[in-house]
């Protein structure tokens, strides 16, 4: 395969973007519940979501380097905020963060095709990852501002796309903890 020009990853990434999601969107029925049962379906989502990325992690062997994606999203949650949370809000982080860890996925996955590595791992979770951020979208009932993406450093070597792929993983691993229990939190108070 030819080298791409780093002016063309960012409208491939999209592309791929959208071909999934209209994929997904005439692909599943569109009558998911709202209000409890939402949050349930979430919740039992995100739990699968978090024991795939377990399942992923478990493989990676090293582990000990420093972790420089800055354009993750950041994970500065306490136990106390649980107490706080309010469905809207709560909604629309997920629905941020599960869109940056789909553009960060596509950007390794992209890499990985490139480099001829299996990105069938990859794709697989990028694809989940899809799914769960359009059942969110459901659940907020509007089109949340417009995402804006970073540009990401270039990943010239097999090593660069394992640490970067190491690190999404750890992040989503963490992310998927909180928002597990946020929405266990959540669907608890519904009434």
């Amino acid at each position: 395969m030819s080298a791409m020009s780093p002016d063309s990853t960012f409208p491939l990434i999209v592309l791929m973007t959208c071909v999934d999601l209209f994929a997904f969107i005439t692909a599943r029925p569109a009558n998911i519940p709202h209000g409890k049962k939402g949050l349930q379906m979430l919740y039992q989502d995100m739990r699968t979501l978090m024991k795939v990325v377990s399942q992923e992690r478990h493989g990676n062997e090293m582990k000990d380097f420093e972790q420089s994606i800055t354009s993750l999203p950041s994970l500065n949650y306490r136990r106390a905020d649980l107490k706080t949370l309010e469905v809207s809000s709560t909604l629309g982080q997920l629905y941020s963060g599960l869109k940056s860890f789909k553009f960060h996925l596509d950007w390794i996955q992209q890499k990985e095709e490139e480099m001829g590595s299996d990105y069938s791992k990859t794709k697989k979770l990028a694809h989940l990852i899809q799914v769960i951020s359009h059942m969110v979208l459901i659940q907020i009932g509007t089109t949340p501002s417009e995402l804006v993406y970073p540009s990401l450093s270039p990943l010239n070597t097999a090593w660069n796309v394992y640490q970067a792929n190491v690190e999404i993983l750890d992040k989503l691993y963490y992310f998927c903890i909180w928002y597990t229990r946020a929405l266990g939190d959540l669907k608890h108070r519904q009434q």
